[in-house]
This record gives C-alpha cells, sequence and structure tokens, in this order.
C-alpha cells in the first residue's frame, strides 16, 4: 500500500500545481483591475470560478488520503460549478450580464422563500417555538411584503422555468444546442454526475457501489481504486482547463497557453490515462 499512497500523492500533488497554473493564468481576468467586463460580471464569476477551484483543491487532498469515493462527491460539486461558469459567460455581453444577476440575485431569492416556507413548517410543529434556542431560525422568517418583493412580480411557472435553465441539463441542453462543437461534449456529463449523486445521497445504488468494490480480489481492488482516482484527478484537471478556456476566449484572449501549459504535465496525463486503461482490462476482462 506504501506504493499506492505514493502515486496517490504524487497524482494529488502534480495536478495540484496544474489548477494552480490554471487558476494563475486566470487571475489577470478576475481582478478587480481589469476593466475590460462589466465589473458586476466580473464579480461573480470571480467567486464562482474561486469556490470552484478551493473546492477541487479539497478533493485532491481526498485523492492523496486514499478516499476516492468522498473526492467524488466534491467533484460532482465542482463540475456543476465549472458547468454554470461556462454557461454564465456563454452569449452576448448583454445576456451575460442577466445571467449574473440571475445567478446571483435572482435565484438566491427564490432560494430564501423555499427556507422561509421550510422554516415555517417547522417552527409550527415544536412545543416552544418561542424558545431561544430558535432565534437564529426565526431571524431568517420572510414578511409577506418581503416575499413579494423577492418574487418581483413572477409566478410559480416562471420561477421554475428559470430554475430548469440552470439545471445541469437545462445548461448543457443549452450548450449543445448554441455550440455543438465546442460544447456539445458537455451534455455527456449527465452519466457521472448522475453516478456521483448516488454517492451524495446515500442511496442503495451508491452504498451499493461501495460495497461491490471490497468484495473483489485484492488485485481488482488496487486496480479500479487507481482507476477511480486517475478519473477524479483527470476531471478535475479538464474542469479547470474548461473554466480557464471559457474566461479566456470571453476576454478574446488567445488559447494557446493552455496547450503549453498541458504540454508541461504530459507525464501525469499518461500516468492517469494508464491507470485508467488497467482498470477497463479488470473490469471487463471477464
Amino acid at each position: 500500500m506504501d506504493e499506492i499512497n505514493e502515486i496517490f500523492s504524487t497524482w494529488a500533488g502534480l495536478s495540484s500545481h496544474f489548477t494552480g497554473e490554471c487558476y494563475d493564468l486566470a487571475t489577470p481576468f478576475l481582478d478587480q483591475n481589469y476593466q475590460e467586463i462589466d465589473p458586476y460580471v466580473r464579480f461573480v464569476s470571480a467567486q464562482l470560478f474561486i469556490d470552484c477551484h478551493l473546492s477541487s483543491e479539497s478533493s485532491l487532498l481526498l485523492i492523496k488520503s486514499g478516499k476516492e469515493w468522498d473526492a467524488d462527491i466534491i467533484n460532482r460539486s465542482v463540475m456543476e460549478g465549472t458547468v454554470k461558469f461556462v454557461y454564465l459567460l456563454f452569449g452576448s455581453n448583454e445576456r451575460v450580464k442577466e445571467k449574473a444577476i440571475e445567478y446571483w440575485e435572482i435565484l438566491p431569492a427564490y432560494s430564501s422563500i423555499k427556507h422561509h416556507e421550510r422554516l415555517k413548517s417547522f417552527l409550527s410543529t415544536i412545543d416552544k417555538p418561542d424558545a431561544e434556542e430558535w432565534i437564529p431560525f426565526k431571524k431568517l422568517l420572510l414578511s409577506e411584503a418581503d416575499i413579494e418583493n423577492l418574487r418581483n412580480g413572477t409566478n410559480r411557472k416562471d420561477r421554475k422555468y428559470l430554475e430548469q435553465q440552470w439545471s445541469l441539463f437545462g445548461m448543457t441542453t443549452y450548450l449543445l444546442k448554441n455550440d455543438p462543437d465546442r460544447l456539445g461534449l458537455l451534455s455527456h456529463l449527465a452519466h457521472n454526475y448522475g453516478m456521483s449523486s448516488h454517492l451524495l445521497h446515500k442511496d442503495g445504488d451508491g452504498v451499493g457501489m461501495v460495497w461491490e468494490r471490497y468484495r473483489r480480489t485484492k488485485e481488482d481492488q488496487i486496480a479500479v481504486k487507481l482507476g477511480h482516482s486517475a478519473r477524479v484527478v483527470s476531471d478535475i484537471c479538464s474542469f479547470s482547463k474548461l473554466r480557464l478556456l471559457q474566461l479566456l476566449r470571453f476576454c478574446n484572449q488567445n488559447t494557446e497557453v493552455i496547450s503549453n501549459l498541458e504540454s508541461k504535465y504530459t507525464m501525469l496525463f499518461k500516468e492517469l490515462k494508464k491507470a485508467g486503461d488497467n482498470f477497463v482490462k479488470h473490469e471487463y476482462k471477464r
């Protein structure tokens, strides 16, 4: 196992450097002094980019510790955040500004109403809703005026439509329709998104996948563990690259720097592919 741990440590370290260099290349265009993007759009996109990067680092720490299942759960979040970043910065400047407002203000407003309804229901079921321990909950309750203001004249159908637009299926369908050659492949993320959903929700499929792996021979366990970890690390690097690529294109910058960066990490990507190929060999040898 020492050899396996060394492999995980190496992969995590190298991929952390790769994602870090992607972040460094993006930083000038996310900085508040960059004037070529609408300030509001720059701020919102910067927060999303940074958050995806931080979660990527967390996922890599789990890979280093040999916890690929938990790393996969975090990677699901990074996947969705990356698609949102691409979707956000796709289209005309006017539409991008509209989407930034949808993402940062309108959708959170709809969520706050849902939080209110859940808290209101909860507080109605307890014996002493005015007890001091429930003050933090009550502070989140909204007045009817607040709710009307947050809804801003929309009806349930309007709100559901916007939420569906920002769902993974809604975003990837839109990108497939409007840029099939460049971004159409993002629609295939639905498979991994669905599989990691089982892990996130601890349903029978998710728990069963973990259980099944530990019933295998030691040789198969190692091959699958390496293959699984390699796929997570590869995804992290790909999502980092995709966020940078979309940002550079939106800012009308040369994207050749990404190819140059990838060439620096050729050995890492070769090792990840080798682990993936070995997984296929063991998984489908029967």
